[in-house]
């Protein structure tokens, strides 16, 4: 998996693409560092936990790479109950 910096976080307006994409969350069985997975046309998505408050909150990682780290959950997505 490739790392991203943590200096680099909440950095929204860099992934516009990521703002219009609706994604369903399932929490993760398999990974207790990873909270939710989810499934889209294929790629994989998963929400990391990190080290908080050392650490921005969550990182997204698509097809097993780092994309964004963020400390607040976005509006556009759902969470799991």
């Amino acid at each position: 998996m490739s790392t991203l910096s943590f200096k680099n976080a909440n950095n929204w307006n860099e992934f516009p693409e990521l703002k219009n994409h609706i994604i369903w969350w399932n929490a993760s069985k398999n990974d207790r560092n990873i909270m939710y997975t989810s499934n889209s046309n294929s790629v994989e998505w998963k929400i990391r936990i990190n080290d908080f408050p050392n650490e921005p909150c969550y990182t997204l990682i698509i097809n097993n790479k780092e994309t964004i780290h963020f400390d607040d959950w976005p509006l556009f997505w759902s969470r799991p109950e």
